[in-house]
């Protein structure tokens, strides 16, 4: 690693290198899936053939729940690509890339190249990263462009020789947040550099860091749109986006998203992993932990720290919280890592806290290694065997990662980590989803569905709403029935349709009075069925 971080040139290309694997790789071989991916890449489709650029459409009506970003990146993907996954995906993977690039300079000027280098490979290789990466979704793109800004103020808190016109740039990337995902980017901003300035006590920070400037820049590149969107939605927008997505989502459980206040920490360490284990590194004791003697610190490591804090307390005291809402402090606190492992790579460890770093990460690999069998078995229509395989990819790399972070060789310790998290990724796509695509998506029995129907026969759900179901079928659902009532009363009107329903709902359907029920096919959970009256 330390030859690879003598050159720029060279370290670009190992990050671009591993991004191949955790990020690119199989990138569009599992189906769009849970509510937000179909959705979203539909909407960008809609967008693109109706040649709007302002009000993301779906079916046909305004959807003005999230700022136009992702759309605007992903739809020359569809041009490029077609209407695929990996066209629906491509714009959250080059976001990841890109924030991981950011960073390698951050670290790079705050302590040395090895750093960044470091911690952006730890930023790669962490699960949760490389999830989001792949996903279709307004997370990546919204942390991505964070990143690069809050990047640019530390560096500007650092260096007082730092360029104007680099400072300003930065507040162009976070009005490119804004339209990632709202104003919360404005909010965590804000919040980080405030926190920072209270706590630090050179001062001078927001001085440097051009604040009024910046914000005119902020605001040039971000209040069009809102502008723009307000003219052509009215008030339904200003209350949508502002008040139902935004200040509701925080303060209530309006969209049901509702965890206990310490939901975060268990959340922190799936997303970070495999590397959670090193977190130990920074628990307080008589040494110079993470939580002591912060007035010595240098600067950029208080910034880091403040930018790693105040997301995690500001989602955990909203009311609605999800995993991807803290997605945005995976980058620093990958690069603090990786300032800790660089010290390490030069031989002065602490060897009571690389023991205990080491054991620590040894040990959540081995309860991973050990439920990920079961826990397929269980969840996935019984293959353990792809738990098994999971369980081997992770194992054997810790188990050198062990021996050599026992004997105090903290290079060799990293490689074999970050292989960890390379294969681990890569064969979650390999192996793990088709029987994932399978579950959490409906494409395979969206396609038989529409490979069975007849001339104008409808296609309804019962007990059941699946967005991937409605994307993959073209939004030809046609009705979402409840009850077997409204069952019932439906075959009464139709001589023959498909439907679609949980397999627990199946005795329910074989009750329809007058009624021929054929099973068509299964796929997870889901059942489709035929029904045609006698």
């Amino acid at each position: 690693m330390q030859k690879i971080a003598t050159s720029t040139f060279r370290s670009v290309v190992f990050v671009f290198a591993i991004s191949l694997g955790t990020l690119f790789f199989r990138l569009g071989s599992l189906p769009l899936s849970g509510s937000d991916e179909p959705r979203y890449a539909r909407i960008a489709q809609e967008m693109r053939a109706q040649d709007r650029w302002v009000t993301p459409m779906l079916e046909g009506r305004p959807w003005l729940e999230k700022p136009p970003l992702y759309y605007w990146i992903t739809i020359p993907m569809i041009s490029l690509l077609g209407e695929t996954e990996t066209a629906a995906r491509m714009g959250s993977a080059i976001s990841a890339f890109a924030a991981a690039l950011a960073i390698l300079w951050l670290g790079s000027k705050l302590w040395s190249r090895l750093a960044g280098l470091l911690g952006a490979s730890i930023l790669l290789t962490s699960l949760g990263f490389a999830g989001f990466g792949r996903a279709a979704s307004t997370d990546m793109p919204m942390t991505a462009c964070l990143t690069v800004a809050l990047a640019i103020l530390t560096v500007a808190a650092v260096d007082s020789h730092f360029a104007r016109w680099k400072i300003l740039m930065g507040y162009g990337f976070l009005g490119w947040a804004v339209l990632a995902k709202g104003p919360v980017a404005l909010v965590l901003a804000a919040g980080i550099a405030l926190l920072f300035w209270c706590m630090d006590e050179h001062g001078g920070s927001f001085r440097r860091w051009q604040v009024l400037p910046g914000l005119v820049v902020t605001a040039v590149i971000s209040v069009p749109w809102f502008w723009l969107a307000f003219r052509e939605n009215g008030f339904a927008f200003l209350n949508t986006f502002f008040v139902n997505h935004n200040l509701a989502r925080y303060i209530s459980d309006i969209h049901h998203h509702y965890q206990s206040f310490y939901y975060y920490g268990p959340v922190l360490l799936g997303l970070f992993f495999p590397w959670s284990g090193f977190l130990v590194l920074f628990i307080p004791g008589s040494g110079s932990g993470l939580l002591s003697r912060w007035r010595s610190w240098h600067r950029g490591k208080l910034f880091l720290t403040c930018w790693v804090l105040l997301p995690m307390v500001f989602f955990s005291l909203s009311s609605s919280k999800l995993a991807g809402y803290i997605l945005p402090v995976l980058p620093p606190l990958a690069l603090l890592v990786g300032e800790r492992l660089s010290v390490w790579f030069s031989g002065d460890a602490v060897p009571f806290r690389w023991r205990a770093a080491i054991w620590s990460y040894f040990v959540l690999i081995a309860l991973m290694a050990i439920a990920a069998p079961p826990a397929f078995g269980k969840n996935y229509g019984g293959n353990w065997q792809i738990g098994l395989i999971l369980s081997v990819v992770v194992a054997i790399p810790a188990l050198f990662a062990l021996r050599y972070g026992l004997r105090g060789n903290g290079a060799g310790a990293f490689k074999a980590v970050m292989l960890q998290g390379l294969l681990l990724v890569m064969a979650v796509a390999q192996f793990a989803f088709p029987v994932l695509g399978a579950s959490l998506s409906a494409r395979g029995i969206a396609t038989e569905a529409l490979r069975r129907l007849h001339k104008d026969e409808p296609i309804i759900t019962y007990r059941l709403f699946n967005h991937a179901l409605n994307y993959y079928t073209g939004y030809r659902i046609s009705d979402e029935l409840d009850d077997p009532e409204s069952l019932a009363a439906f075959a009464e009107k139709h001589t023959r349709f498909l439907g679609v329903t949980v397999v627990a709902n199946q005795p329910a359907i074989f009750d329809l009075p007058g009624c021929v029920v054929t099973v068509l096919g299964h796929e997870g959970k889901l059942l489709l069925f035929e029904v045609a009256r006698r």
